[in-house]
Order: C-alpha cells, then sequence, then structure tokens
C-alpha cells in the first residue's frame, strides 16, 4: 500500500527540482539592495546605542528583525540556482548578508555598550558601502 506513493514523491520532486529557474541579474541586484539597506539600517541603530539614545530592548528586538532580513538574504542566494556569469557577484552577496548578520548580532547581544556600538556602526557602514557597489555594477 505504501509503494504507490514513493514513485508520485519521487516524480513530484523531480518536476519541483527541474521547474527551478537560474537566478537573473535583476533579482541578484534586488538582493544587494536589500543587504545594503539592511546594513544601512544597522548602522543607524548603533548609533543609537553609540550616543546612548536608544532603548535596549528596543535594540534587542530591532536588531534581531534585522539579522533575520539578512540570513534570509543570504539562504535564499545560497538555494537559488546559479548561472555561471553571476556565481562571483552571487558568493559577494552572500558574504555581506552573512557578515551583515553577524554584526547586527553583535549590538542584539550588546545593545547597550556604545564603545561596541560604534565599532558595530563603522562595520555596518563598510558593509553597506560593499553592498552598494555590488548592486551597482549589477
Amino acid at each position: 500500500m505504501h509503494r504507490p506513493i514513493l514513485p508520485i514523491c519521487l516524480a513530484t520532486g523531480s518536476l519541483l527540482l527541474s521547474g527551478c529557474e537560474p537566478l537573473t541579474a535583476n533579482e541578484l541586484e534586488h538582493e544587494a539592495g536589500a543587504i545594503h539597506s539592511t546594513a544601512a539600517e544597522g548602522a543607524l541603530l548603533a548609533d543609537g546605542v553609540a550616543r546612548q539614545r536608544t532603548s535596549s530592548p528596543f535594540v534587542r528586538a530591532h536588531a534581531t528583525e534585522l539579522a533575520a532580513a539578512a540570513d534570509t538574504s543570504a539562504r535564499k542566494l545560497h538555494d537559488a540556482s546559479v548561472p555561471a556569469a553571476l556565481r562571483g557577484q552571487v558568493r559577494r552577496a552572500i558574504d555581506l548578508s552573512t557578515k551583515t548578520s553577524s554584526a547586527l548580532g553583535a549590538l542584539e547581544l550588546s545593545p547597550s555598550d556604545p564603545r561596541g556600538a560604534a565599532a558595530v556602526e563603522a562595520r555596518l557602514k563598510r558593509l553597506a558601502a560593499r553592498a552598494d557597489r555590488l548592486e551597482s555594477r549589477l
């Protein structure tokens, strides 16, 4: 009774895998823009901490949301079917989103450390600039 289910599952899986469209330059540009935006917003959040103008609960919650957005971009790009011409740019975008998530994680863990936040702010500004350059090249 279980035997007919296996071929159906295999056929369905094959159809799903074969239906995956390759990532386009426009889609990659959109993801690079999202990474840029996430890093820039994170830098603003870190600036608020560095200037002691933001509450710890807000920083923790917002840094968590931003890190999740960066992780989503990384997963989306990692799981995409990538044409050879875009592989290098996709690797850079994944690296940028992963580093953005990591920096935001540091902010999340220390939401009331002005000195640490200043370092995170500088790091996120650099990442945002790199993502902006990647976006503009696509």
